[in-house]
């Protein structure tokens, strides 16, 4: 064969070879959303990848596929089993309108301030306490005459958490909600509700929040602390030990 021929035959080999793939990669144990931002930083400019629940759709060479394949193999573990504990300082989320039901979601174990609950890696828990406050309403019956009921309104305090490990390090998404009876009117419930990152080491306790209805001053990335003049004020550590 000519050799510019030849030339063109094996260069078209070439780039067959290195030309990108369309592979569907199944995952066991993490969903593609756990995984998904750590797949990108792996292939960087060399693939793209999307995900479609357990799947991860990756678009790059084959060679680039297979080295995910041996990293897959590293990340697509069984979530571990944690359990959270929070430690809650309030002394002021107390109701003693008479009637009042007691909210303990998500709670395995509460004595004094403290609370705990079993949870996976990567999946969201809750934590909540509260009251269900009874209210007096009336209306008209439409002949003049006045009805008189009791609606129930939950006033509660806690929040969903997801967290992920890395080494002896945790990371907590946390949404919060911080319910208040309102000091000025017995008929309205202040509703409060913080998104935030922490992040700290297992086993040891980390500051969440400390929280009221009136100022978020003294706001950080890590730790949230709002204080009052009428000294309405909580403060929440949580910890997270590995079970297994």
């Amino acid at each position: 064969m000519p050799l510019r021929p030849l030339l063109a035959c094996l260069l078209l080999t070439v780039s067959l070879a290195v030309q990108a793939a369309t592979e569907v990669l199944q995952l066991e144990h993490r969903t593609g959303a756990e995984l998904l931002p750590t797949v990108q930083s792996f292939l960087g400019r060399d693939g793209t990848v999307s995900t479609f629940e357990n799947k991860l759709i990756v678009n790059a060479s084959q060679a680039r596929i297979a080295e995910l394949r041996g990293l897959l193999q590293q990340l697509d573990t069984a979530p571990r089993r944690l359990l959270i504990s929070v430690d809650s300082d309030d002394r002021n989320f107390q109701d003693t309108r008479g009637g009042a039901r007691i909210i303990r979601q998500g709670t395995s174990n509460r004595s004094g301030g403290l609370q705990q609950i079993q949870a996976s890696e990567g999946k969201p828990a809750l934590i909540q306490v509260g009251r269900s406050v009874p209210f007096n309403t009336t209306s008209s019956d439409g002949y003049g005459g006045v009805i008189a009921e009791v609606e129930y309104r939950n006033v509660t305090q806690g929040f969903y958490v997801t967290p992920s490990l890395n080494g002896d390090s945790v990371r907590l998404e946390i949404s919060t909600n911080n319910d208040r009876m309102s000091q000025e009117r017995d008929d309205v419930v202040n509703v409060q509700s913080t998104d935030t990152t922490l992040t700290g080491k297992l086993g040891e306790w980390m500051v969440l929040a400390g929280a009221n209805q009136q100022s978020q001053a003294d706001r950080q990335p890590t730790s949230l602390h709002y204080s009052t003049e009428r000294g309405e004020n909580m403060t929440v550590r949580v910890k997270v030990d590995v079970l297994d």
